[in-house]
């Protein structure tokens, strides 16, 4: 099974779409095909479920990978970055994520504690592909073969101590008689000589034939041989240096994070229902009890996300949605939206300077903070669209401090529906 995106700039649109069901395990691959601007950089895709995020590595050259087998039934967030280690200014390309809804499976193990096979971090992952092209490099540095080693240099390299004669004699293996331990068969009398093991991985020749190709006196032939799959001493430095880059920019991504004040998913309604207040006709209602009274609010089928609708409101009804947990704000920092509108129309967010109110007590004061003109207003414009976007809102122009955000929708032409609400900051 196979879904199929395009990465083109800072978006990422689905080509392909498939039904996803819980509790697969490296079945469901996802394919990428990157315009131009991304050719250069090592690629990641990440998968972001509640408060888990996962990591796939493609490289530079890389176009698929598996879905993570954690994923369960929700709302999955995908995205991918990319970084060019040979830029000094620490480049990182990234997209706006789409989501992927993974739907529950009639799937019943016969052990219920069975592990499920966890996703490699970012570090380990990139160390395997270093593995994989490790694997084949001897004798594949330089076009015509003069920087390449002989077997016997190679085995000087990794210890071994005696002139070239002694080293093969060495791979003879006469009896045994000098082994160590001589632990593994009597007398060495079922051991095999590297020659007879070489013949039976495909050399032909005789033994003398063998020895002399041992020797790699100075690699003329190497013109004969296609060395395009191996990698030279130098691409395995490289690989090597980007998994230290690698390493060190996961190190700095950990101090950049989201203060997540929303998040649409079937868990919305216990996550935020007592942090999220709403201001209406009606009065000052937390998001669970207002949920009940406008079922249409937040409900599964928009998969629970802050729906300023017609069916609840009307035409050009006013909600105002007040942001609870306070949000230490500095002028570095960005504002994150994911949502869909209707139309495109002003926007009218505020941040409020936090107090210590709680509950409908703190949802009147930002309500009252907001009318009195004692509010940070920022201003900025909802994006018609018919798939949900996310925009970011700098607030450059913003003091330091601990504030609340509070937000204003209208039921009429944009009719916005929020789907996530996140303080990006550094």
């Amino acid at each position: 099974m196979m879904l199929k995106f395009l990465v083109k700039g800072q978006k990422i649109e689905i080509l392909e779409r498939e039904v996803i069901a819980s509790d697969q395990i490296a079945f469901v691959t996802l394919k990428f095909v990157f315009d131009g601007d991304w050719k250069k950089f090592h690629k990641v895709v990440q998968f972001t479920q509640c408060d888990e995020t996962y990591n796939r590595v493609l490289c530079t050259d890389g176009l698929s990978c598996l879905l993570p087998a954690e994923l369960h039934a929700g709302a999955v967030k995908l995205s991918v970055f990319g970084y060019d280690a040979d830029n000094t200014s620490g480049l990182r390309a990234t997209t706006v994520p789409v989501t992927l809804h993974i739907r529950a499976s009639g799937f019943v193990g016969e052990d219920a504690d069975s592990p499920i096979p966890p996703t490699p971090d970012l570090y380990t992952q990139l160390l395997q592909k270093i593995g994989e092209v490790q694997h084949g490099k001897d004798g594949a540095d330089g076009k015509d073969g003069k920087d390449g080693l002989s077997a016997y240099e190679l085995a000087v390299e990794n210890g071994f101590t005696g002139t070239l004669a002694e080293w093969l004699a060495s791979l003879k293996g006469k009896d045994g008689e000098n082994g160590v331990d001589g632990k593994n068969g009597v007398n060495g009398s079922d051991g095999k000589s590297a020659y007879i093991i070489a013949v039976e991985h495909g050399f032909s020749g005789t033994e003398t034939e063998w020895l002399e190709s041992l020797k790699g006196a100075d690699g003329s032939d190497a013109d004969d041989m296609d060395l395009s799959g191996y990698a030279t001493k130098a691409e395995l430095q490289k690989i090597t240096e980007n998994a230290v880059y690698l390493e060190n920019l996961i190190k700095q991504t950990s101090s950049v994070s989201d203060t997540v004040l929303f998040e649409s998913g079937t868990d919305a309604l216990e996550k935020y229902g007592e942090n999220i207040y709403t201001y209406y006709n009606d009065g000052y209602r937390s998001l669970s009890g207002f949920s009940e009274s406008y079922p249409h609010f937040c409900c599964a089928e928009n998969d629970y996300a802050l729906h300023v609708n017609q069916t609840d409101f009307g035409w050009a009804g006013t909600v105002f949605v007040m942001c609870l947990t306070p949000v230490f704000i500095t002028s570095a920092m960005h504002l994150i939206l994911n949502y869909v509108v209707g139309a495109l129309e002003n926007a009218e967010f505020y941040l409020v300077r936090k107090t210590d109110k709680t509950g409908s007590e703190l949802a009147r004061h930002i309500y009252e903070e907001i009318q009195n003109g004692n509010a940070v207003s920022l201003s900025f414009q909802w994006l018609y669209s018919d798939t949900s976007i996310s925009v970011m809102q700098s607030l450059e122009n913003v003091s330091d401090g601990e504030y609340y955000l509070a937000f204003q929708g209208t039921s009429d032409n944009s009719h916005p529906m929020v789907k996530s609400i996140k303080f990006m900051k550094g």
